[in-house]
């Protein structure tokens, strides 16, 4: 009996003291979670391999024909000045390359034809994909951690409660639906 009573406790403080870590920790990884969930969904949304941590402006429009890189560079000077600094122009074929802080463009001086794109950093943004893509593999230690905490979050949630709501009798089959969606949906798309 007193066996029995001394286990009993001693899987009750099992379960506190799991309870405790697991919101605990949950509040720890808050900030993380959101991070790599923001990211996560914006990288599922990127279009053609474009970097989501970049907005693109394009200016495309016609202006004055046969301008020398020297004359080009004076209209710029006057009316590009503002949107993008230029660093050089350089003729290749039949155009001019122009190169712009944070973007390129061209210049087709037959036809007067002018277009360039500007790159600009969406700071927050590529914050939080430079941890959630790992980039140079500085965030590792990181994103391990949090894996971890991932899966004891998963295994500590399936032992946490007893009874009617515990996992034998409800939980069991959440986890079920949980694993059979992705597989069914695999076997859906491909």
């Amino acid at each position: 009996m007193v066996f029995a009573t001394s286990l009993l406790m001693k899987k009750l403080k099992f379960r506190k003291y799991l309870r405790i870590l697991h919101r605990d920790l949950g509040y720890f990884f808050v900030g993380l979670t959101i991070i790599y969930g923001v990211s996560g969904i914006i990288l599922n949304y990127k279009a053609h391999e474009e970097d989501p941590a970049y907005k693109e402006y394009a200016v495309s429009e016609n202006i004055q024909a046969n301008l020398s890189p020297a004359a080009l560079e004076e209209y710029w000077q006057r009316s590009y000045e503002n949107d993008a600094s230029l660093n050089r122009i350089i003729p290749v074929g039949d155009v001019y390359r122009i190169y712009v802080k944070g973007g390129i463009g061209q210049y087709n001086p037959m036809n007067g034809a002018i277009s360039y794109t500007i790159y600009k950093e969406k700071k927050f943004v590529k914050f939080i994909n430079v941890i959630h893509y790992n980039t140079g593999k500085k965030f590792t230690w990181l994103a391990n951690i949090f894996a971890g905490s991932l899966m004891f979050f998963a295994l500590s949630g399936l032992i946490m409660l007893k009874g009617k709501n515990g996992f034998l009798r409800r939980g069991i089959w959440f986890m079920i639906i949980g694993l059979a969606v992705p597989v069914i949906w695999y076997f859906i798309v491909m």
